[in-house]
């Protein structure tokens, strides 16, 4: 623990790696793929050298409720809601932020969900939940500072004292540096 400091302070005064730090703001939003719903998020992050980011962010993913029938009688229903987390992720760019390309993505959040309420599951309810994400994207600057970026991310976790969270949010968003 010690160490950590001393490794900061390094990379703060070391001339290469200081000429790549820079801080961000970012927001995205897009569809989930596994639902019905949408994903949003806004955050910052700290990019100790050109390829690799430590973002924190704060999410808010929709479900939507569904009911389905098999034709013979039996009903199935999928309650939906809102979970609000925040998260951190460490998230890795091969070639830097200033040209195109790839990044990768891998991380941990945790909030609360309020599942909906509907005619099947009238009860209001609030659960803790907990997910563990990691995922991949493209990065494209559009001039020093404003870049846009797509993503995809699995996020699986749990959802109250016997749920599962097992979300798959496609995200475009838009990046400031400075």
């Amino acid at each position: 623990m010690r160490a950590i400091p001393v490794v900061v302070l390094l990379l703060m005064v070391s001339p290469q790696v200081a000429d790549a730090q820079s801080f961000e703001v970012h927001a995205s939003a897009g569809p989930i793929i596994t639902d019905g719903g949408y994903s949003v998020a806004a955050g910052a992050g700290f990019s100790p050298t050109k390829h690799l980011t430590a973002a924190f962010n704060v999410e808010r993913t929709h479900l939507s409720s569904r009911t389905t029938s098999d034709g013979r009688g039996g009903v199935s229903g999928f309650r939906g809601g809102t979970l609000v987390l925040g998260s951190g992720e460490l998230q890795v760019t091969p070639l830097g932020h200033n040209r195109v390309g790839p990044y990768g993505l891998v991380g941990f959040a945790a909030g609360v969900s309020h599942p909906n309420v509907t005619a099947t599951f009238p009860d209001r309810v609030t659960n803790s939940a907990a997910a563990l994400f990691f995922g991949g994207g493209i990065h494209v600057p559009v001039s020093e500072r404003l870049s846009f970026f797509a993503d995809v991310r699995m996020m699986i976790g749990a959802e109250g004292p016997e749920g599962i969270v097992a979300i798959v949010p496609v995200r475009g968003g838009i990046a400031w540096r400075f």
